[in-house]
C-alpha cells in the first residue's frame, strides 16, 4: 500500500515569467506562480536557474494584470493622472489636471513612485519595471504635465477601462 502525498493548495499571488536563453535564443520559457514569495526564495530560484542557463531574464513587461493592480493601488488623485494620460494618448498637461486655476498638484505624483516600489516589495511585479508615467517639467518645482511611454498606453488604457478589485 502506497501512501499518497497530500497535494498542496496554492493561491496564485505572484506570477513571474522567466526566459532561459542560450546563444541569444529563448530555449525555455518558465512561468512560476508562488503564494506569498519571500525575496530570499525568489533569489534562490533565479540562482538555481542561472546555474544551468547561459542567461536568465525576468519578465519586466507591463501586462494588463500588472497595470490594473498598479492603477487600483493608487490613491484617487494619482489614478486620475494615470487615467487621463492613457486616455489622451500618453500626455496630460498639469492644467488639465487642476480643479481650479490656482490649485496645486503638489504631492500628486509621489504615489506613482510609492506604488511602483510597493509592488516590488509585495511581489506584484519584479524589480526593474519601467515607471509607467513620468512627471514632465523644468526640473525640481512645478510640473507641466505627465507622460506615459507610447508602448504602455494601450496596456494601461485597457487595464483602467476593465478595473475590478478581485485580487
Amino acid at each position: 500500500m502506497t501512501k499518497e502525498a497530500a497535494r498542496p493548495t496554492v493561491t496564485p499571488v505572484r506570477t513571474t515569467s522567466i526566459h532561459v536563453r542560450s546563444n541569444g535564443e529563448c530555449v525555455i520559457k518558465i512561468t512560476v506562480t508562488v503564494d506569498q514569495p519571500t525575496p530570499e526564495f525568489q533569489e534562490r530560484l533565479l540562482a538555481l536557474l542561472a546555474e544551468y542557463a547561459a542567461h536568465v531574464e525576468v519578465d519586466t513587461t507591463w501586462d494588463r494584470e500588472r497595470a490594473r493592480r498598479y492603477y487600483l493601488a493608487l490613491p484617487t488623485r494619482a489614478q486620475r493622472i494615470l487615467k487621463e494620460a492613457a486616455k489622451r494618448d500618453g500626455y496630460v498637461s498639469a492644467d488639465d489636471l487642476r480643479d481650479t486655476e490656482d490649485s496645486s498638484l503638489r504631492g500628486h505624483s509621489a504615489a506613482l513612485k510609492r506604488i511602483l516600489d510597493r509592488g516590488i516589495r509585495e511581489g506584484w511585479w519584479p524589480d526593474g519595471m519601467e515607471a509607467p508615467i513620468q512627471a514632465q517639467g523644468p526640473g525640481f518645482g512645478k510640473v507641466v504635465g505627465y507622460r506615459m511611454p507610447d508602448h504602455l498606453i494601450s496596456v494601461f488604457r485597457m487595464a483602467i477601462n476593465n478595473t475590478s478589485r478581485d485580487w
